[in-house]
């Protein structure tokens, strides 16, 4: 891009130039003028995309300017620049369409904020107006979209049928690359109105992210094309090739060069993750599935850094996610005396020293947590036949693992698990009801009228909430929610034949809010609103 500088004092205009060009900024030439006059004459030999000008000038000042320069090219952007008794001719200059307007002193980072606006704010415009109209835009959004799930689904399953001929880009990548790679940028957006983004620019906000990120990368020798995963939304992706081979210490110096970057422009935490490179771009996703599990050692190490999977990652490091035969027998012998405060004061210490190891990563804290699973599982096994009643499957810790931000949450979950499969083991000792599935449907039935849900039936009966779901399925033939709601509607079919309570005091009865919702609820059970039911059941026994 080009810029325009017009500002009367030699001083203040070399100064702004030179600011400028430390910033980084993909601008290919600044241009300079004295005044307004000068300015018009330096915009048919420049052709700049963004003028910043002063408004006090001689000849001829910055508003005077902004509004002829309009008529030559009315897409130009313009930032104006004014001290604070200017305040009233700057509202004129908005009133022109200036883009931005700064105030005497100018300070860096505000011009540079205002700058990477404008420029993205550019660099979209130009991509609508080549389009000519708005059925070609949202024919570009739709091959965008089109094309950002076939690279989704390259990367997610990496089929050996796919055809690379779908896309020209990836196909020219495929014949001139010798080996690829996945990056995983994890950006954290904040709220608008932020720096010079203004509400509403949601969408600005995301193609200046995808601009820098561009710039920064394609600055490099290598091909490569950004796009969002089109599942996971906040995922941007980025499928690197090169001619040659991939070092992944370079590669991880230029991915910080990146994240400084992004820090820089747009003053944004990012997270960044990348896979080992792979010499068939068929076997890509490999390298998405290693970029995922280096970004989520964000949760042990923190945001704000540049993680990647080495061949020798995955091991044990340290040893602190391993349990030893003598971690075995500790852990039964608590569980044996019932010992829950003694079992948790051990876990913390063991959680805190993988996580305080340099080199740990979360692949060890998972296995650490599924390790301590099965453990209690062997132990339960002593004890119950269904272990999965209290603690749930392995799938299911696995499952909650993948969504976790900080590791400080796995140290609460683990100390939550250890609680309740001792209350639950203490409950066993004392219940005189052996089958406990009966003695949860039995709770449901005489407490219709409380809100129950999965997460109350398992805290009150020290069982996993996911396991019990399944198996009252699979027990009484339907689902937890579809039996409870059967149950309510039939003991308020009863209450409304057989008493004169009113609606809302039968919906308060058998568990619902308000007498709309029941409502809505008994009709679309038995076809037919409680008033009318209850009409109904009288005419038929009259």
């Amino acid at each position: 891009m080009k810029l325009l500088l017009i500002e009367d004092e030699p001083i203040l205009r070399q100064g702004l130039i030179r600011i400028i060009e430390r910033m980084g900024l993909p601008i290919g030439e600044i241009g300079e003028a004295a005044n307004g006059i000068e300015g018009l004459q330096r915009l048919a030999e420049l052709r700049p995309d963004i003028v910043i000008t002063d408004i006090r000038m001689p000849e001829m000042n910055g508003l005077d300017f902004i509004r002829e320069a309009k008529e030559v090219d009315d897409k130009l952007q313009f930032i104006l620049v004014s001290g604070y008794e200017e305040f009233e001719f700057a509202k004129r200059g908005i009133q022109y369409g200036v883009a931005d307007y700064l105030l005497k002193p100018v300070e860096p980072e505000e011009l540079r904020g205002c700058l990477i606006r404008i420029m993205a704010k550019i660099e979209q415009d130009r991509r609508h107006s080549t389009l000519g109209d708005e059925l070609q835009l949202l024919q570009q959004r739709s091959e965008e979209t089109s094309r950002e799930r076939l690279l989704t689904q390259l990367i997610q399953q990496g089929d050996e049928g796919f055809a690379f001929e779908q896309d020209r880009e990836l196909a020219s990548m495929n014949t001139s690359c010798r080996e690829f790679v996945i990056v995983l940028f994890e950006v954290t957006r904040p709220d608008l109105p932020y720096s010079s983004f203004l509400q509403g620019d949601e969408a600005l906000l995301g193609f200046a992210i995808s601009n820098v990120i561009s710039q920064l990368i394609e600055s490099r020798e290598r091909e490569g094309m950004l796009f969002r995963h089109s599942i996971y939304d906040k995922e941007l992706v980025y499928l690197l090739g090169d001619g040659n081979s991939i070092g992944l210490t370079s590669i991880k110096h230029e991915l910080e060069g990146v994240m400084t970057g992004i820090h820089r422009y747009l003053k944004l935490e990012v997270t960044i993750g990348f896979g080992l490179p792979v010499r068939n771009i068929r076997q890509i996703h490999q390298s998405y599935q290693q970029a995922k599990q280096a970004l989520r050692d964000r949760i042990i190490h923190g945001r704000n850094k540049v993680y990647g999977l080495t061949p020798a990652a995955g091991g044990q490091g340290n040893g602190s996610s391993v349990l030893a035969e003598e971690d075995e027998r500790f852990v039964f012998r608590l569980l044996n005396d019932g010992n829950a405060a003694a079992l948790i004061k051990w876990l913390g210490p063991r959680i805190e020293a993988l996580v305080e190891y340099e080199a740990s990563s979360f692949n060890q804290l998972e296995s650490f947590c599924i390790d301590l699973h099965l453990l209690y599982r062997k132990y339960l096994l002593l004890k119950t036949s269904i272990p999965e009643w209290i603690i749930g499957e392995v799938g299911d810790l696995l499952s909650w693992l993948h969504g976790v931000e900080s590791w400080t949450e796995i140290e609460v979950k683990l100390a939550a698990m250890t609680h309740n499969m001792m209350d639950h083991l203490n409950r066993m000792r004392h219940s005189s009801n052996p089958d406990l599935m009966d003695e949860i449907k039995l709770y449901i039935d005489n407490n219709l009228h409380e809100p129950i849900s999965l997460q109350v039936i398992a805290d009150r009966f020290y069982i996993h909430p996911n396991y019990f779901s399944r198996r009252f399925k699979e027990r009484f033939k339907s689902s937890f929610i579809s039996y409870m709601t059967e149950e309510r509607i039939r003991k308020a079919g009863q209450l409304l034949k057989k008493t004169e309570l009113q609606i809302q005091e039968i919906a308060v009865l058998v568990g619902f809010p308000d007498a709309a919702y029941f409502s809505s609820v008994f009709r679309k059970s038995t076809g037919t609103t409680p008033v009318q039911y209850r009409l109904n059941m009288s005419a038929a026994s009259e």
